[in-house]
């Protein structure tokens, strides 16, 4: 489980990865996020499609620590071959350690 999720229970997050072991049913997949942590996602109804490869998943972390999923996005597999999940990770550490600089969310 990723630990970011444990701060962010009752929260809305955005996370990016690479998305598998999708359920049989389509109401649920894992999503292996840029440090390598696996993140349940939860769909509020079953998927009308095939989710694979590079995703990025909107959702708030219920108190199971999923992530039931409020809209996804499944990237084309021509940008998912050349993304850097390295990079990306290292940009999202940098983000954290110097909040102050970084607005996100949505400011009211």
């Amino acid at each position: 489980m990723a630990q970011c999720c444990i701060t962010t229970r009752g929260r809305t997050v955005c996370l990016l990865g690479k998305a598998k072991n999708v359920d049989a049913n389509g109401t649920s997949f894992v999503l292996e996020t840029g440090d390598g942590s696996n993140v349940q996602i939860r769909m509020q109804e079953p998927l009308g499609e095939y989710v694979s490869g590079l995703t990025e998943v909107h959702g708030h972390v219920d108190n199971q620590n999923n992530v039931v999923c409020q809209s996804y996005i499944v990237c084309p597999a021509e940008h998912a071959d050349t993304f850097d999940m390295q990079m990306y990770n290292d940009a999202v550490k940098l983000m954290a350690q110097a909040s102050q600089f970084y607005i996100t969310g949505v400011q009211g």
